[in-house]
């Protein structure tokens, strides 16, 4: 029964040091990312340094990533200071610059909208620029808009 105990004890630690070693490597890995993708419907992918890859709920996005939806798909994605964009269908959008170091007045939200929709729900970001027209801003093929508002719906064709 000493044996069991003993054993059943040495093996909870050794998945619970196995889960927090694999936690702490995954937050570390994560370190540069701007955003997480926290909705998705459909064939949804991600153009990363040249290579293509199907995106799945929860996996980190990163600048200059170019996110991508399909025929009838749609993206929901979620920043660092809690900025939400969503794309519609057919919608192809790049991670241009995102900066959220509030305690050194580090702050950017740059993207760059190619064709599709997007919709934008402001963040922590909007709320603490003092420059919103160089901090905040969506670009499309018609022009480059400066974000001042909460919400906002862009369509680029």
């Amino acid at each position: 029964m000493f044996l069991i105990r003993k054993l059943s004890t040495s093996l909870f630690k050794l998945t619970f040091l196995s889960l927090l070693l694999a936690f702490s490597s995954v937050t570390q890995a994560d370190e540069n990312a701007i955003a997480y993708v926290k909705v998705l419907n459909g064939a949804c992918y991600v153009e990363s340094g040249g290579a293509e890859r199907i995106l799945q709920i929860g996996d980190p996005l990163y600048k200059d990533d170019i996110v991508k939806t399909r025929n009838e798909s749609s993206l929901g994605v979620s920043f660092r200071d809690n900025t939400l964009v969503s794309l519609g269908s057919n919608s192809s959008l790049k991670l241009n610059n995102f900066e959220f170091d509030p305690d050194n007045k580090k702050l950017a939200f740059a993207v760059q909208l190619f064709e599709g929709t997007l919709l934008y729900i402001s963040g922590i970001i909007a709320k603490l620029t003092k420059n919103p027209d160089e901090d905040l801003q969506i670009t499309t093929p018609a022009g480059t808009i400066s974000v001042r508002g909460t919400k906002m719906f862009v369509r680029a064709e």
